[in-house]
């Protein structure tokens, strides 16, 4: 078990990376094969984040948050600065959230469900603050944050058991 653990500060970065990958093309791909417009954002990235936290040390995941923010805005929007500040903000809320809360296997989804949350809310939020979108509060719910919640509820129930068990969680 400790061998184990001592590689996984040198894989995650790689993991991180092609999370971020899979999470655009699973959320492009449940897009297309809708016939309403409506904005599906798969969260693997920020769910292996949320359970790197419980292995790997505060400035350890703030820095690889941040590199994966700027890659991320790069990436999909070419704009440099939302999920830079995001990703590390909510890195540094898990762990603040894991060092008051036990991390048991409802409280690990519960939260998750918040800081996905909270990435979709900043997002819009900073997306509006520098007038690069021009959507209404409705849109933002009923077409954006709730079809990602319901999106990302499936993947942490599906998820759950083999993240906890891959990253040693106990409870």
């Amino acid at each position: 078990m400790k061998e184990r653990q001592q590689f996984i500060p040198y894989i995650m970065p790689f993991c991180f990376f092609f999370l971020m990958l899979i999470d655009g093309h699973i959320s492009n791909a449940i897009l297309s094969m809708m016939s309403v417009p409506m904005a599906f954002t798969c969260n693997l990235l920020l769910m292996v984040m949320m359970f790197a936290t419980f292995q790997l040390n505060k400035t350890y995941m703030v820095f690889w948050a941040a590199v994966m923010g700027l890659l991320y805005d790069s990436y999909y929007y070419n704009v440099i600065g939302i999920n830079l500040l995001l990703f590390p903000l909510l890195v540094l809320l898990m762990y603040f959230v894991f060092e008051r809360v036990i991390p048991s296997t409802l409280t690990i989804i519960l939260s998750f469900i918040v800081f996905v949350t909270c990435l979709s809310l900043g997002r819009i939020l900073l997306l509006t603050l520098f007038d690069l979108t021009d959507t209404t509060i409705l849109d933002v719910f009923t077409r954006t944050l709730a079809p990602t919640l319901i999106l990302n509820l499936i993947l942490i129930l599906i998820f759950v058991i083999p993240l906890k068990k891959a990253f040693n969680v106990k409870k």
